[in-house]
């Protein structure tokens, strides 16, 4: 059992830490996202762990959002994240409106390193980038330079072991934490705002 508060912080703290490894590359590389660009929010595949959205889901709640975000998530939304706000559709342009409390992949997904077949080490890098600036701004790093994925993702299972064992798509996440959160709270409301604790094998 954790207790939800600590295990959100803790969370929050290390998936700012991988915000910071894998930004300061981009920036060093020059592969930083375009400002604005929404495209990946529209992969409608891309996953989390429903735990890594604790500290979202706190903030939604403190905030008096979490029904409503809910509710928007129960409705058919289009292929897009439930968190995109999007300014030009057409060009799948518009911004995070939880981006301080996204997920692990939100933060690595630009430029990473990982492993590919046969355990051999290759550069990943989003089609946006690739298309605007090529490979040529990484020609001067080896792929250990690079910021490996699989190792910052293990880096975070060291919160807890299980954190990461069940992914979903981002929009299914939050609607699986917020639903049991929020009957967490209907059903004992005192211990959902002093000690509560909360298992990721449930």
């Amino acid at each position: 059992m954790k207790d939800l508060r600590e295990l959100s912080k803790k969370i929050h703290s290390k998936l700012n830490e991988v915000s910071t490894v894998f930004g300061q590359f981009q920036t060093q590389s020059t592969l930083n996202c375009p400002p604005g660009c929404g495209k990946c929010c529209y992969k409608s595949d891309i996953s989390c762990s429903p735990y890594e959205l604790l500290p979202m889901a706190f903030s939604l709640m403190e905030n008096g959002k979490a029904e409503a975000v809910l509710a928007k998530a129960y409705s058919p939304n289009g292929l897009h994240c439930l968190f995109l706000e999007v300014k030009d559709e057409l060009n799948r342009m518009g911004s995070c409106t939880e981006y301080e409390n996204r997920p692990f992949i939100c933060r690595a997904f630009g430029v990473s390193a990982r492993y590919g077949k046969h355990q051999s080490i290759e550069v990943s890098i989003c089609k946006t980038l690739r298309d605007k600036q090529g490979l040529m701004p990484l020609i001067s790093y080896s792929n250990d330079e690079i910021p490996h994925i699989d190792s910052w993702k293990k880096n975070l299972e060291t919160i807890d072991p299980q954190l990461l064992l069940i992914e979903r798509p981002i929009n299914e996440s939050i609607i699986f934490l917020l639903e049991k959160l929020l009957l967490w709270k209907q059903l004992a409301p005192l211990d959902f705002c002093t000690n509560d604790s909360f298992s990721t094998n449930s």
